[in-house]
Parts: C-alpha cells; structure tokens; sequence
C-alpha cells in the first residue's frame, strides 16, 4: 500500500477540529434555541390558551354541526310521519264526509215517506170521519123509511130540512162565520152542501135571496179549493165562479176587508148573485146551507 493514504497532514489535522468544533457550537447553539424556545412557551400562557380555546371552538363547531345534523334528520322524519298521518286524516274525513252525505239522503227519503204517512193517516181519519157520517145517514134513512111503512105516509126529510132526490137540505136563518156554519152542519149531522150538478145548483138558487155560505174552500193551500169533505173541486165534474167580460173573475182573492184574503166560498155575494159562487173573507158571517 502507498504510505501517502494514511498520511494525514498537521494542516489537514487543524482543519478537521476546526470543522468538528464548528459542528458542536452549531449543535450546542441548536440544542440551546430549542430550550429557550421551549422555555419561553412555558412562560406564554396565553399561546396555550389561544391553543386551546381554538380546538374547543372546532369541537364547538363539530358539535354544533352534529347537532344540527340531528335535528334535520328528526325534522325530516317529523315531516314523513306528519304528511302520512295528514293523508290518514284527508282519507278519514272525506270518507266520514260521504258517510255523512248518504245518511242526509236517507233522512230527507224517510222525511219525505213520513209526510206521506202523515197525509196517509189524515185522509184516513177523513175517510173514517165520511164514514161514520154515512153510517149516521144510514141509520137516519133506515130509520125514517121504517116510520114511514108504518104511518103509510111520511117525508124523507126531518122538519126544517127541504128535499130533492134523496139529499136534505137546511137553509139556516141566523148567520156564522164559515168555520161556524161548518160545524154547525156537523152538529146536525150533516155538512155545508157539496154541489155536484147543475139540477142542485138550480135548485139551491131557487131557495134563497142572499148570499149563503157553502162547503168550499182554500184555507189549507191557496187555489186548491176543496169540498168539507176532502174532495177536491176540480173533480167534482161542476164548477159555477162568477165571470164578467171586463173582470174580474172569481176567485180573486181580495185582500183590502181582511189581509188574509178570501178562502171561503158563498153562493151569491153582497148584490145578490146567486146564480154563482164568489171567494169571501172566512170571518164573516152569513147565512150557510147544510145537507145530509
């Protein structure tokens, strides 16, 4: 080996601890920064502070963000169940709605089937009223024809009372107001006259001089005059209202003596007439007509 590897020389030694004793002040110089610098944040407190309060505001800020997560998510859920029972609520109420509905359907039917029952058991009890009295005029007739075959001669009619045919007539002579002469006529067992023909009319007319009561009337539905004993007049066949080419005609219903008007009807009016039937106030009094 050359000898000259090994050789170091006095200029190359000096060097070499020059270098070495440059590299230990570095260090030493090094190793002293970082104490002081610990040291130093040592006596910092408010760096440290500054340190910390800086992650509790992240860890605030996390938080707040779960938070929020949370209550978004319960929100959201919330809101499903409340539209599915919003939906249920909708469902329930139209259903209960058309319930409701058909249930006012039938209550106006049954309403109406209990008004015909009603109008049923009225003209029931008028037909059992007609009834008994033409039981009553049976007995009567039955009765009069039996004292009649044992006198050998007898009339049909009670005293008082005229006859044509085998109806009866009384032609009262004191005056009543409608609903009085009606029940009048009931008391006596029969009822204002009910004219059918042109024979009774004439023969009514040939009886009297002044206005009398008759057993028609509107007094439940204005223009649906009726007879006392239920019938309406339009199916009597005959119907006999005073009639003039420049007006007006009867029935007109005048209403300047009473507000009610007038639903009764007379045969005859205040100037006589007779030949015809006139509507007049039902409150006042005149002479009326029964038959049986």
């Amino acid at each position: 080996m050359d000898g000259t590897e090994n050789y170091h020389s006095p200029t190359d030694i000096e060097d070499d601890i020059y270098v070495n004793t440059e590299d230990c002040r570095a260090e030493l110089k090094n190793s002293d920064m970082s104490d002081r610098t610990e040291l130093k944040d040592k006596k910092n407190p408010g760096k440290i502070f500054r340190y910390a309060f800086g992650l509790l505001l992240i860890l605030g800020v996390l938080l707040t963000l779960c938070v929020v997560g949370i209550l978004y998510h319960n929100k959201v859920v919330s809101y499903e169940i409340l539209s599915e029972q919003y939906s249920n609520v909708t469902e329930t109420l139209m259903t209960q709605e058309h319930e409701a509905k058909e249930i006012e359907k039938l209550y106006e039917a049954l309403k109406v089937e209990h008004q015909q029952v009603q109008e049923n058991l009225a003209a029931r009890s008028e037909t059992e009223k007609l009834i008994g009295m033409l039981k009553a005029k049976y007995q009567q007739a039955h009765e009069r024809l039996s004292a009649c075959n044992a006198k050998q001669t007898c009339t049909l009619c009670e005293e008082g009372w005229k006859s044509l045919g085998l109806k009866c007539y009384y032609f009262s002579t004191h005056k009543l107001k409608w609903t009085q002469s009606r029940d009048y006529c009931v008391e006596k067992g029969g009822h204002l006259v009910i004219i059918t023909s042109q024979t009774e009319q004439s023969f009514l007319i040939s009886q009297i001089g002044e206005t009398h009561w008759i057993g028609l009337n509107d007094l439940e539905t204005e223009g649906q005059w009726m007879w006392v004993n239920n019938q309406p007049l339009n199916e009597t066949g005959v119907t006999f209202w005073f009639s003039a080419p420049e007006g007006p005609n009867e029935p007109d219903n005048w209403k300047e003596e009473d507000p009610s008007g007038e639903n009764c009807a007379t045969l005859g009016n205040a100037n006589v007439n007779t030949h015809n039937w006139f509507d007049a106030s039902c409150s006042t009094i005149k002479k009326y007509i029964c038959e049986n």
